[in-house]
C-alpha cells in the first residue's frame, strides 16, 4: 500500500500531517519523532513509502510536503534518511533492502547518518526537525 495525490502539489506545499499517538518502540508503520520517541500514524501517514527519489520530504516532524512540484496521481514519497537517524542493528540485512526502482536508486534504505553529504544538503529544509 502506498499514497498518491488527488491534485497538483506544488514545490514546498503541505500535504498533510502525519497523525497519531507517540509510542517509544518502533514498528513498521512508527516515524521517528526524536531519538526514542515514534509517531505511531492513524492517518494516511500510515502508508508513507521510501524512495530514493522522493516526491514529497518532512517540515518539523510530521508535515509532509511537497519537494518540487507534484502532479496529481503521482505516489507520495520520502526517503527513510529524512526521519530516520540510524537502523537497528538487529535489523537484518532484507530488511534493509531498497525496492523502489528509481534511477538512482541505493539499493538499501539510508538513515541520516548514513546519506552522503551532497543528498544532505539535496534535503535541507526537507528533513524532521529533530535530525537538523
Amino acid at each position: 500500500k502506498t499514497l498518491y495525490t488527488r491534485r497538483d502539489f506544488h514545490e514546498g506545499e503541505f500535504a498533510f500531517r502525519v497523525e497519531g499517538p507517540l509510542v517509544t518502540s518502533p514498528s513498521t508503520y512508527t516515524v521517528p519523532v526524536a531519538s526514542d520517541l515514534y509517531l505511531d500514524p492513524k492517518n494516511e501517514g500510515k502508508y508513507l513509502c521510501h524512495s530514493c527519489n522522493p516526491s514529497c520530504g518532512m517540515r518539523n516532524r510530521n508535515e509532509v510536503v511537497a519537494m518540487r512540484d507534484v502532479r496529481a496521481g503521482e505516489e507520495i514519497s520520502i526517503d527513510y534518511g529524512m526521519v530516520v537517524s540510524g537502523y537497528d542493528l538487529d535489523l537484518l540485512e532484507q530488511d534493509l533492502e531498497c525496492r523502489c526502482r528509481s534511477r538512482n536508486c541505493r539499493g538499501e534504505l539510508g538513515s541520516w547518518e548514513t546519506l552522503p553529504d551532497g543528498l544532505k544538503e539535496r534535503y535541507k529544509g526537507f528533513v524532521s526537525g529533530y535530525l537538523e
